[in-house]
């Protein structure tokens, strides 16, 4: 048997005996369990998601976590540790069955920090461009697929090429009503 364990498989346990877990938070505490882990000495990572918000007029980017409501922690999987991060503020429980917290494979975690920029998050996959087969999520046209055509005057607005009825119609939408195909 390897170093990645029985038949090849993933590897759970690392150098030491710690191990990736996977904590849920109570709502919007990530960051709170974050930092109370941090002072505990306890690594974790939260991935991040650089996302376009939209309230009216008004455009804003946010991070947001890329996984609401949980947390990866790194630790020794012994009971003094298990109940240190149990208890945590903003720490829901641990996921595990009735044995204990499950370790997660360290290649999902090595994964999501290898997709993240130099600023610490990971951008959304590539804007929508002329050629892009979308579909429509909201609106008037909710469902229907088009194809963009080109951006428009104003940010955030594309113009689509849509088939109605047998005749080509061009509309100009708002990109946050639209999905890639």
């Amino acid at each position: 048997m390897g170093p990645s364990g029985a038949c090849g498989g993933p590897t759970l346990v690392g150098p030491g005996g710690a191990a990736w877990f996977v904590i849920q938070t109570k709502p919007r505490a990530e960051y709170q369990a974050q930092q109370f882990l941090h002072r505990s000495d306890v690594p974790t990572f939260l991935p991040r998601l650089l996302v376009r918000r939209r309230h009216g007029s008004r455009r804003w980017h946010a991070l947001e976590p890329l996984f609401p409501g949980y947390l990866f922690c790194h630790f020794l999987p012994v009971p003094e540790a298990i109940a240190r991060v149990r208890w945590t503020p903003g720490v829901r429980c641990l996921l595990g069955d009735d044995d204990g917290p499950i370790p997660i494979d360290r290649d999902i975690v090595d994964y999501l920090r290898a997709r993240e920029v130099a600023h610490g998050y990971i951008a959304a996959g590539r804007p929508l461009a002329a050629g892009d087969r979308v579909r429509f999520v909201g609106g008037p046209f909710a469902l229907l697929e088009g194809i963009i055509e080109r951006q428009a005057g104003r940010v955030d607005r594309v113009r689509v090429l849509l088939l109605l009825m047998g005749t080509s119609v061009v509309v100009e939408v708002d990109e946050a009503v639209l999905e890639r195909c």
